[in-house]
């Protein structure tokens, strides 16, 4: 029956994260934008969503380059949320929905974190000659680095923190009525 409820959240999470990303991006570019512009490198940069991607637009002539973030490759972790909380026995339940609830909150927080290594990363590892001039080797491999982990591990790795969090108090109690299970 999980597999049912994980399918079916797929799905539906699938359905939500296409249908709400072009409004989610414009939410996720004005929570980062402030935080972007502490980089003072970053301070006449604009963070513009424009569909499934966010865009990175100098206010003025300053010397910053246009650059665009496929935002929709830092998000669709929110499908594996749903499919997660789904897959939990009575998922309608109010206490798995509150549960989902309060995890959307580290996973936006998440998000905007993916953003920012994102954009720090793209200026200084594929913007050639203006990367070079304002991005030594260390710092192009640490923000390369960040990024890859946020992609590959940090994004599924906070679904999973959240989904476990939620529900360890009921795995403790099902260890424990199992007999034999401490």
């Amino acid at each position: 029956m999980r597999i049912v409820g994980f399918v079916s959240g797929i799905v539906l999470g699938c359905v939500l994260w296409f249908q709400a990303a072009p409004a989610y991006n414009a939410a996720l570019a004005a929570a980062a934008e402030p935080l972007l512009r502490l980089d003072r490198r970053f301070a006449a940069a604009e963070l513009v969503a424009d569909q499934r991607a966010i865009r990175v637009a100098p206010r003025d002539t300053t010397a910053l380059p246009p650059a665009s973030i496929p935002a929709d490759q830092l998000t669709y972790n929110i499908i594996l949320l749903v499919a997660l909380f789904a897959s939990n026995p009575r998922p309608w339940r109010r206490r798995n929905l509150a549960a989902f609830g309060l995890s959307l909150m580290p996973v936006a927080i998440a998000h905007v974190l993916a953003l920012l290594i994102s954009i720090e990363s793209t200026y200084a590892v594929r913007l050639g000659a203006w990367s070079d001039a304002h991005y030594g080797s260390f710092a192009t491999n640490a923000w390369l680095a960040g990024e890859l982990f946020m992609r590959v591990v940090g994004m599924f790795g906070i679904v999973f923190a959240c989904w476990w969090v939620s529900g360890a108090p009921a795995a403790r109690r099902l260890v424990r009525r199992r007999p034999g299970g401490g």
